[in-house]
C-alpha cells in the first residue's frame, strides 16, 4: 500500500474505531436457501510461512460488504486473527476503496473472524450490483499480506415495505415510510413529530425517541445507536433513515416496531441499571405491528 494512501487512511482510522465489537457478529457461515440470494461461496485458501488464511464466504447487499475469514496453522492466541494493526485494503475493480473496516470475532470458532465495510450512502449507488473484490489483510503471525480476488453479486432483498402507517399516542406521533430487510442487515426509514413522552424518572428527561424490531417470536434486533445520538437535543420533527446491523434468521411474518428513550439525569448522563446498562422505557402505547408479504 502506498504510504500517502496508509498514513490517509490510518488518519480516518483514528476518528472512528477499527473494531467497533469483539462479540458475536451474526455472520451467517453457513446460509440457508432462503437467506442466501446470490452470496458468494470463495474457498479461496492462501499459505505464507506455514500460516493459511481462508476467505469462506463474502456477502454485499448494497449497505454492508461482509467476509468470513479463517486460519489454519500459527498461534492465534487472545483476540482477534485479523491483525488490525495493519489496516485491511480493499480494491473494487481495481480500485482502492477508502471504507473504513470493522473486525468482529466469532465465539464458536477463535481461529475465524469477520471483516465488514459498512458502504455510505449519499443518494447514489456506491457499489455496482455486481463486481470484483480484492482484499489485502494480515494476520498477526505472518508479515506478509494475504491477498485474495473474489467476484461479488449483491444479495437479494428477503423483505420490502413501505407501509405508511402511522401510530400515535399524546402528542407524539410517527409513521414508517419504509423497511428492508437483508441477510445482513435492516433498515427503518420514518418520520416523528410532536412532544415525546415524559422520562420514567421525574429527576431526568427523556432521549428522543429511538426504535427497537421485533419479530412474531420475541427475537429482538436493537437499535444501533451512539451515547452521543441518544443526548442530542430533540427536535419538533424528525426524519430518519436507521440501520440495524443485524437481521433475523428468517423472513418473519411479522415485525413489530416497539419505541422506546433511555432517560438522561442531571448531570447529562444517560440512566444505568445495577449492570451498568442503560436503562429503555418502552412504549406500549406506541407499538405498531407490520404483516410482512411473502
Amino acid at each position: 500500500m502506498k504510504p500517502e494512501l496508509r498514513k490517509k487512511f490510518a488518519g480516518a482510522a483514528l476518528a472512528v474505531t477499527l473494531v467497533m465489537a469483539v462479540t458475536g457478529s451474526g455472520f451467517p457461515l453457513t446460509v440457508s436457501a432462503e437467506t442466501s440470494g446470490q452470496s458468494t461461496s470463495s474457498n479461496l485458501a492462501i499459505t505464507h510461512e506455514g500460516v493459511t488464511l481462508s476467505i469462506s464466504k463474502v456477502m454485499f447487499d448494497g449497505n454492508r460488504l461482509d467476509m468470513a475469514f479463517r486460519q489454519e496453522g500459527g498461534t492465534v492466541g487472545k483476540g482477534i486473527i485479523i491483525d488490525i494493526a495493519q489496516i485491511p485494503v480493499l480494491s473494487v475493480n481495481g480500485k482502492r476503496m477508502l471504507y473504513l473496516p470493522y473486525v468482529t470475532s466469532i465465539p464458536e470458532d477463535e481461529r475465524a473472524a469477520l471483516l465488514s465495510f459498512n458502504i455510505p450512502k449519499d443518494g447514489k449507488p456506491q457499489l455496482a450490483d455486481e463486481f470484483k473484490m480484492t482484499i489485502e489483510v494480515y494476520t498477526k503471525s505472518v508479515k506478509e499480506p494475504f491477498t485474495f480476488t473474489v467476484p461479488v453479486k449483491k444479495l437479494n432483498s428477503l423483505a420490502t415495505l413501505q407501509p405508511g402507517t402511522t401510530q400515535k399516542s399524546g402528542d407524539f406521533s410517527y409513521t414508517v415510510d419504509y423497511f428492508q430487510m437483508t441477510p445482513l442487515m435492516m433498515e427503518l426509514k420514518l418520520h416523528s413529530s410532536g412532544k415525546v413522552p415524559g422520562a420514567a424518572k421525574s429527576k431526568g428527561r427523556s432521549s428522543k425517541m429511538l426504535y427497537d424490531i421485533a419479530d412474531e417470536k420475541g427475537n429482538l434486533i436493537q437499535a444501533t445507536v451512539s451515547d452521543i445520538d441518544i443526548k442530542r437535543p430533540i427536535t419538533a420533527n424528525i426524519k430518519e433513515d436507521l440501520f440495524y446491523a443485524a437481521s433475523f434468521k428468517a423472513v418473519p411474518k411479522t415485525i413489530t416496531i416497539r419505541p422506546f428513550t433511555y432517560t438522561i439525569d442531571a448531570k447529562g448522563d444517560i440512566l444505568k441499571d445495577s449492570g451498568k446498562k442503560w436503562i429503555k422505557t418502552y412504549y406500549k402505547d406506541l407499538e405498531m405491528k407490520i404483516a410482512v408479504a411473502k
